[in-house]
């Protein structure tokens, strides 16, 4: 069976090793530190973004993806709407190839502006979702997550933008 372009892109981004993931931030309990550290128990690089940080490569951080060398193959946007244009810019100016704009219950960085803005450049965008949904072995949460959005029509719709 043919495997569409949203699979594709789910699949590309899973199987990279040095991924950034956009919108952690220090405090104990953040989602992003939780998602990060997902990914690094599965031998993923991991280097955490926030304009806030004090940029520490031994410590995996930077404020800008553009201050990051190497550069990382993708990035996870994991941010609140009013900071996706933000997070876009970083990309786009540190020429990330691969974007994950996180999206799933509440109204994330997939917004329409920050999709045409990353495409308009040339950059492979995954609009919406997460990929906790697809990491293997999916927790339990995001499992029940997965099929409520289904049911929900969002994750057909997201496979319906992807381009």
């Amino acid at each position: 069976m043919h495997e569409d372009r949203h699979g594709e892109l789910i699949r590309k981004f899973l199987g990279k090793k040095r991924i950034a993931i956009w919108g952690v931030e220090e405090t104990k309990g953040d989602p992003g530190q939780w998602v990060a550290g997902r990914f690094r128990r599965r031998g993923i690089q991991v280097i955490a973004v926030n304009p806030t940080f004090t940029d520490d490569p031994a410590a995996e951080r930077a404020s800008s993806l553009t201050l990051i060398n190497p550069p990382v193959e993708a990035v996870l946007v994991y941010v609140d709407r009013p900071q996706a244009m933000e997070a876009v810019a970083d990309c786009i100016a540190a020429r990330v190839p691969l974007v994950w704009l996180h999206d799933a219950l509440s109204p994330g960085a997939a917004t329409p502006e920050a999709i045409a803005k990353l495409r308009a450049t040339g950059c492979a965008v995954i609009p919406g979702l997460c990929p906790m949904l697809y990491l293997q072995p999916v927790d339990p949460a995001h499992f029940c997550l997965k099929w409520v959005l289904r049911l929900a029509g969002k994750e057909r719709r997201i496979r319906e933008n992807t381009q």
